[in-house]
């Protein structure tokens, strides 16, 4: 997490990003363990740009954390899991004890944190 709060508070200071996914990757395995299953699963991530419309053939790019080589951002994937009613019925079987107001709500902050990772670009400077 703490290269990738470096890369976004770059993107935010100076408008540009120097990026290493080999730092990436290594910053991300300080904080889990080295099974094969994480190194796998970190090795087909990046912090990189996707681009998006956001008014009448506009575009601009948002930095985060997506699928290497690919226009999908996790915050993508968290986006269809909130509002996906088989995940909330799936959760729910799994922890009885939530109500469904808090399974929704956990699903809510887990977006909202993928979110704050993530850097829209500076439009203007063109």
């Amino acid at each position: 997490m703490d290269k990738i709060k470096e890369y976004t508070k770059e993107l935010v200071e100076k408008n540009q990003m120097v990026y290493s996914q080999k730092d990436f990757e290594e910053s991300f395995l300080m904080q889990s363990s080295h099974t094969p299953f994480n190194i796998d699963a970190i090795q087909k991530f990046e912090y990189g740009r996707v681009e998006r419309e956001y008014s009448t053939d506009e575009y601009k790019g948002i930095y985060g954390l997506k699928v290497k080589n690919q226009a999908v951002l996790l915050t993508d994937i968290m986006y269809f899991l909130e509002g996906e009613k088989n995940v909330i019925n799936l959760i729910e079987s799994e922890f009885p004890e939530l109500s469904i107001g808090e399974i929704k709500a956990a699903l809510r902050v887990m977006m909202i944190f993928m979110l704050s990772i993530e850097c829209d670009e500076i439009l203007g400077n063109e």
